[in-house]
């Protein structure tokens, strides 16, 4: 397996950065897709104009119960604001190109799907009963870097001083954690933790959906497990048959 040049020293080397930003044609695909939604939203006046939109494309517990099944799907395509959108788009061309070189195309569409279903899944059972629907593609993002971390556990990710299996398993933790204490989940004490730390770090700490990026980063660490296991060898196959025709 090759590792991603941006996870073997110190720093990138910028020239094959750009080499392979410029052949990720599915990532730049998907992210110029995400910058002309945004554009349509903005022209139409975002969400303080066209509130309604937001709520038939975001992902809400209410919008599936009244038969709203493609917002699954359409949440992790519109962004609240322009910022928003650029966050997840940086760390997409971030780490897409690295992950579509390494993992090829259709590895990239299954992490991508896997982490906007258990992302948006997961955001319902722990965070999906408030008013605010869900929107943007950050389990996409931590499914993306769960898998980069997974494969490569030993090697660095450049600009973050630690080993990549430090980042994902820190990554996980904090998003995990994170999504138990939120107050709107209502676990006894649990909840309490979450409302003392809403009051030392402000009370936007919960208007992301950390469910969210738990449940995509888990499918990423999943796939990576997944991407790690023994190959299937002839040797091994001929030992599982002679077992089973003793037994």
């Amino acid at each position: 397996m090759q590792l991603p040049r941006g996870m073997r020293g110190h720093g990138p080397n910028w020239r094959d950065v750009g080499d392979d930003l410029a052949a990720a044609r599915a990532t730049l695909s998907l992210v110029g897709v995400l910058v002309a939604i945004q554009i349509v939203l903005a022209a139409l006046g975002g969400v303080d104009r066209v509130p309604q939109l937001y709520l038939d494309l975001g992902l809400s517990r209410n919008g599936l119960a009244h038969g709203k099944v493609w917002e699954l799907a359409t949440y992790g395509l519109i962004h609240a604001n322009w910022l928003h959108l650029a966050l997840n788009s940086a760390a997409l061309l971030a780490l897409g190109p690295r992950l579509e070189r390494i993992g090829g195309l259709r590895l990239w569409g299954w992490l991508m799907l896997g982490g906007l279903l258990a992302g948006g899944g997961l955001h319902l059972l722990a965070d999906g009963g408030g008013d605010r629907p869900l929107v943007g593609a950050s389990g996409c993002v931590f499914a993306a870097v769960l898998w980069l971390t997974g494969v490569s556990p030993g090697s660095r990710m450049w600009p973050v001083p630690v080993s990549g299996k430090s980042l994902g398993i820190g990554m996980l933790l904090a998003s995990g954690g994170l999504m138990l204490v939120n107050p709107a989940l209502g676990l006894p004490v649990l909840s309490d933790w979450g409302r003392a730390l809403a009051s030392a770090l402000g009370d936007s700490l919960f208007e992301v959906s950390h469910a969210c990026h738990f449940g995509g980063g888990l499918i990423g660490w999943m796939a990576a497990r997944w991407t790690l296991r023994p190959p299937v060898t002839l040797e091994k196959l001929q030992r599982d048959r002679r077992r089973r025709e003793k037994a």
